[in-house]
């Protein structure tokens, strides 16, 4: 009774081992599932009671560790997936956007490099910029050469010698002298045509008259009507004009630092100052005093040797304006002309009188011809129509210098 018993408590006990061991074992596939199928068959008790080995009624407290153990090592190496949150999602959701991963390999795709190698951006920018240097060089070199032509076209420039005394009116006074210039660069030539104060022809603000004096159109009408008297005579159109007086003569040449001048007469002439002695063909450095008394005298000589004088002391302000000596004199010269003087003249017009100047032209004296005459008692110089006819086919040229 007492074995039967027995056997019916370890019978008993191997049933609720082995009930333990499949709640296990069902434990451990519910956590890994892939991990039963490798799951060693344990041998049962009767077998181990059979080889000989301890009693079912030992303790297996040892044996339930182990196998514990063993299923806390399977759950740790069971991968696990975290999920990012916090400042960790948003910098990996950013860093998702940016680089796509793969889902096979689970590595950062990289970028798709630029078809343009790096150091040919930095040519293509050279490229540009001296494309940009070439375009700017051509537009100034386009604008060169129009201001160069434009500056070379013939230029006609109106001398105008008031009368008027030192401290007196322009207003009211009379030209003593006109020069008519034309600056002509390419043929380096400048014609020079002096007009008698009392030339006979039309004066345009005097239309009830037939013709007067051409010195009285500058005290009838200044010197607008005297440009148109002139324009008139000569048929040709005048560029620039300039108003010169005996004081504003003098400040010119003191202003430009004197002239050099080789006397063309021997004479002598008082001037503000003192009497001067000149001597043909002997040079002299005038200042504007000895320059006015030079430019002025009349009593030895006519009206036609005066006017060329005049010229002279006209081309030797030019040349020293020209000369590099002079360079610095010419901002000066031109406010000191435009303020003082009444000067009309743009830039291109004065660039073509300063470049012709510059190619030491050849200068053609011209004069009107004619013949003293008198009309109602009042004496006139009549001009010859040849002698005019002449002057205008002189002033009709083309940009090259070549008459019409």
């Amino acid at each position: 009774m007492n074995d039967d018993q027995q056997l019916s408590r370890v019978e008993r006990r191997r049933r609720e081992l082995e009930r333990e061991r499949l709640e296990e074992l069902s434990r451990d596939e519910q956590v890994n599932p892939g991990e039963a199928e490798d799951e060693v068959i344990r041998p049962s008790p009767e077998s181990k009671q059979a080889e000989g080995q301890d009693h079912p009624f030992l303790d297996r407290s040892d044996e339930k560790r182990t196998e514990t153990n063993n299923n806390r090592k399977r759950k740790v190496q069971a991968p696990k997936l975290k999920m990012p949150f916090g400042k960790k999602a948003k910098r990996q959701k950013r860093e998702d956007k940016r680089e796509p991963r793969s889902h096979d390999t689970k590595e950062r795709v990289p970028k798709q490099q630029s078809s343009v190698p790096p150091k040919q951006k930095p040519q293509k920018d050279k490229r540009k910029r001296r494309s940009w240097k070439g375009k700017l060089l051509l537009v100034l070199l386009l604008l060169v050469i129009g201001v160069g032509y434009m500056a070379s076209n013939p230029v006609t420039f109106l001398v105008m010698g008031s009368d008027a005394r030192v401290g007196e009116s322009v207003s009211g006074s009379r030209t003593d002298s006109l020069q008519l210039m034309e600056f002509v660069p390419r043929s380096r030539t400048v014609q020079n045509v002096s007009i008698p104060r009392d030339t006979y022809t039309t004066i345009p603000c005097e239309p009830e008259r037939e013709g007067d004096k051409i010195t009285h159109a500058f005290a009838y009408g200044g010197a607008e009507c005297t440009v148109g008297a002139v324009e008139g005579l000569t048929e040709t159109s005048v560029d620039g004009q300039v108003v010169i007086t005996f004081e504003t003569f003098m400040e010119l040449i003191d202003v430009v630092g004197g002239v050099n001048i080789t006397a063309t007469h021997s004479f002598s002439e008082k001037g503000f100052n003192q009497t001067y002695e000149y001597t043909e063909g002997v040079s002299y450095s005038m200042d504007g005093d000895m320059a006015l008394a030079y430019a002025r005298h009349r009593k030895s000589d006519t009206d036609g040797a005066r006017s060329s004088r005049q010229t002279e002391v006209m081309s030797a302000v030019a040349d020293k304006l020209v000369s590099p000596a002079g360079w610095s004199k010419i901002p000066a010269t031109y406010s000191f002309m435009k303020d003082e003087m009444g000067l009309e003249m743009n830039p291109l017009q004065m660039a073509s009188v300063g470049l012709t100047m510059m190619l030491q032209p050849e200068v053609n004296k011209l004069q009107v011809d004619g013949q003293d005459a008198y009309i109602d008692n009042v004496y006139y110089y009549q001009p010859n129509e040849e002698s005019v006819q002449s002057i205008r086919d002189a002033l009709d040229l083309t940009m090259w210098g070549t008459v019409r």
